[in-house]
């Protein structure tokens, strides 16, 4: 690989991973395309993560911003974006990694494309630290190109976070909205409304599943999710074609966390309010079989719905 080739900038944010991150670390050094630089952006982590990446060692490619208190993992990805000298970005969690053909690919598929194309991504694999096992995720099997903002919006489908390569204008036209603490795979949401992806039919990128992941915080999820298609669907480069679909979009949304809210957190009031904010986004839903359960274990005596939930 020449220095011909593009720039491309991989960010690394880190917080709190000092056992994870050297990892992260090597697998951008053991990338097949050689023409990179790397910025590892801390949000102030109280662990040992600053102590580790003092002591390892690095060449002129890699810059360290180690800084001293927590901040939205928004801004301190719009701050790391705006230090970026690369043509293209790809965003690298400090507890996951990459393969190593990953960006060569990528970059060869983008010298194929027109600059229509703002994202190529990939497949990739879940290695759940419990046990060992590295299984392939199921967005493996559905991959999209072209126009995808649709496909995103209706279909059980998505951007597997950390496997796209991303043009620099991207994130320049579509910065991260700081107004979040992460904003999270919700920017390709914008970005694919300006901008076709193309993909890379192979798992190139590992995440880690831990424990105290599984779960998640509902409601701050179900929250989020809503404000971010809310947002989405009041932006002004939001295509016209598109609003007919809110509604469903929506629903989708509530119904999904309102299941979870019941199912996962035996937390069956706010469980009925999701389901019920699900009916009245889209009235259809006021027949969906997942629907109608929830709302009547809700709508049972806790001790009796415990039961049948076993």
């Amino acid at each position: 690989m020449n220095n011909k080739q593009p720039l491309v900038t991989i960010i690394i944010p880190s917080y709190n991973h000092a056992q994870y991150i050297e990892n992260a670390i090597e697998s951008v050094k053991n990338q097949t395309y050689n023409n990179w630089e790397l910025i590892i952006i801390d949000d102030g982590s109280t662990d040992n993560t600053h102590e580790v990446l003092r002591n390892l060692s690095f060449d002129s490619r890699i810059t360290i911003i180690l800084n001293n208190n927590n901040k939205k993992q928004s801004a301190r990805l719009n701050q790391a974006i705006k230090l970026a000298k690369g043509k293209f970005i790809s965003l690298l969690a400090s507890d996951d990694w990459y393969l190593p053909e990953k960006t060569e690919l990528q970059i060869n598929q983008f010298n194929k494309l027109s600059n229509e194309y703002g994202v190529v991504y990939s497949g990739g694999y879940r290695f759940f630290e419990d046990t060992g096992q590295i299984t392939e995720t199921k967005t493996n099997n559905d991959m999209k190109r072209g126009w995808i903002l649709k496909n995103l919006l209706l279909e059980p489908f998505f951007i597997y976070p950390i496997s796209p390569l991303v043009r620099k204008s991207c994130f320049q036209t579509y910065p991260f909205d700081e107004t979040y603490f992460a904003e999270g795979e919700a920017i390709y949401f914008k970005i694919a409304m300006k901008y076709k992806f193309d993909f890379i039919d192979k798992p190139l990128v590992i995440m880690r599943d831990h424990t105290y992941n599984i779960g998640g915080n509902i409601e701050r999820m179900l929250e989020d999710n809503v404000r971010y298609r809310q947002d989405l669907f009041l932006h002004k480069d939001f295509p016209i074609e598109l609003m007919q679909y809110k509604g469903i979009v929506l629903g989708k949304i509530y119904k999904l966390k309102g299941w979870e809210y019941i199912r996962i957190k035996k937390n069956y009031t706010k469980g009925k309010s999701a389901l019920i904010n699900a009916i009245k986004v889209n009235k259809l839903l006021i027949f969906d079989k997942r629907i109608i359960v929830g709302l009547f274990l809700s709508f049972l005596p806790k001790s009796f719905s415990n039961f049948i939930n076993r």
